[in-house]
């Protein structure tokens, strides 16, 4: 690790407050909603914002980014964050500061592919998977991180500070990027393909490279495999966030647990996180068919059983945990999925995919918005996304059924000859 150039940490930085950012607002969802007079639903909408700038600003910036050198693209999607933070911080009303979150997502899908391609470039061949995986552990700390602190700098300065820390970390890695990333490097984009010691989290957030033939690429995304694995992908994982964007008011409203809980409870969850990333990856390699199944299934029943188990704060504790560790555990069966019914063609399919965790999220977290603010009571966001990702587990069984009934039609027959 001491080897590694101090861009590479600049670029740490950069990941830590990007990853933070999908989920700092789920800690100070009930301080945002009580100075802007607005319900709990409509503060979820933030992160449903956020998600749809992240699938929407992925292939904007690609398009831009053909025209663009790499370092200039690195630097504005670094900017852009930094712009949309400093809206939501600094934002009078609503309108302002859901503004600011979707410009801050634009950039976000973006800024990870680029960033893989410059950790590449930056240090010896021998290093370039740990160079890699050194930038993404940035967002796996902020998995874990991103909420606890937000919740905790909400607490104690207010609900806007949470905003001036990601502020704060955009401007040291934008400085820092500014300074310290060379000019003329990003033009091999192979090297991201080769970092095989990325966890399952990491490549969810970088999406496709885009190596194989465009037409190609393409084809895959018709056919109905990569469709039914593309749905599959924004059920089973639509639930996780459906939950876990109101789960501060429900810690205090349902559990009654004092405010003081937030936060240790959201790095409880955080662990969960970390867990389930690694757990759902070692599956995924061992039986690909049974981790889809397993996990999404686990996914669901945990987020059906957390309606209840949120009521208690002892079995609140214990749910939270399973939760957060079923929750990312359906990541890498889910990228894994599609990648494998692309076939010869995974680049498209697995950028697509990225869009479709991030539409699932964006789903999830409206549906359990109008479901509070429609009088159905603070924990039916539980059983509401256990039925979106039960819809998940439903598709991927019917789809694993065809894929046998498939192999089994093209099995080699014995032909019988009639004289």
């Amino acid at each position: 690790m001491r080897k590694m150039p101090l861009a590479i940490w600049a670029l740490v930085i950069a990941a830590f407050a990007m990853g933070a950012d999908e989920f700092v607002v789920a800690g100070v969802v009930e301080e945002i909603a009580r100075a802007l007079d607005v319900s709990i639903g409509a503060v979820g909408m933030f992160e449903s914002a956020y998600a749809i700038g992240v699938a929407i600003g992925a292939p904007l910036f690609t398009a831009i980014g053909a025209k663009a050198s790499r370092r200039f693209m690195l630097l504005s999607s670094a900017g852009v964050f930094l712009a949309g933070n400093a809206i939501s911080l600094f934002g009078p009303s609503y309108g302002w500061i859901m503004s600011g979150r979707i410009v801050a997502a634009l950039a976000h899908g973006a800024f990870f592919g680029i960033a893989a391609l410059f950790a590449a470039e930056l240090v010896a061949d021998r290093m370039k998977g740990r160079a890699i995986a050194t930038v993404f552990a940035g967002s796996t700390a902020a998995t874990i991180l991103g909420a606890p602190i937000g919740a905790a700098v909400g607490k104690a300065l207010g609900w806007r500070a949470t905003f001036g820390t990601l502020v704060v970390f955009g401007t040291l890695a934008l400085v820092g990027l500014l300074l310290l990333i060379p000019r003329g490097l990003g033009h091999d984009q192979h090297h991201v393909h080769d970092a095989e010691d990325l966890d399952a989290h990491a490549r969810m957030h970088m999406g496709g490279g885009g190596t194989a033939p465009l037409k190609a690429q393409l084809g895959a995304l018709r056919r109905p495999a990569v469709l039914i694995g593309l749905l599959t992908t924004l059920l089973g994982y639509g639930g996780v966030f459906t939950s876990y964007v109101y789960l501060a008011p429900q810690l205090t409203q349902a559990t009654g647990l004092d405010e003081s809980w937030v936060t240790p409870l959201f790095l409880l969850f955080g662990v969960g996180l970390f867990a389930g990333n690694q757990l759902g990856g070692k599956l995924a390699d061992r039986n690909l068919p049974a981790a889809l199944a397993g996990t999404v299934g686990a996914l669901a029943l945990t987020l059906f059983a957390m309606t209840l188990l949120i009521q208690h704060p002892v079995t609140a504790i214990i749910g939270i945990l399973a939760y957060g560790t079923a929750a990312f555990s359906v990541v890498a069966p889910l990228q894994l999925r599609v990648m494998q019914t692309a076939g010869d063609a995974p680049d498209i399919a697995s950028a697509a995919n990225i869009s479709a965790f991030t539409l699932g999220s964006a789903l999830g977290i409206w549906l359990g918005g109008a479901a509070i603010d429609g009088g159905l009571g603070i924990t039916s966001v539980n059983w509401i996304g256990g039925t979106i990702t039960a819809a998940g587990l439903l598709l991927a069984l019917v789809s694993m059924r065809l894929d046998k009934t498939t192999h089994a039609e093209h099995r080699p027959v014995q032909l019988t000859h009639h004289h």
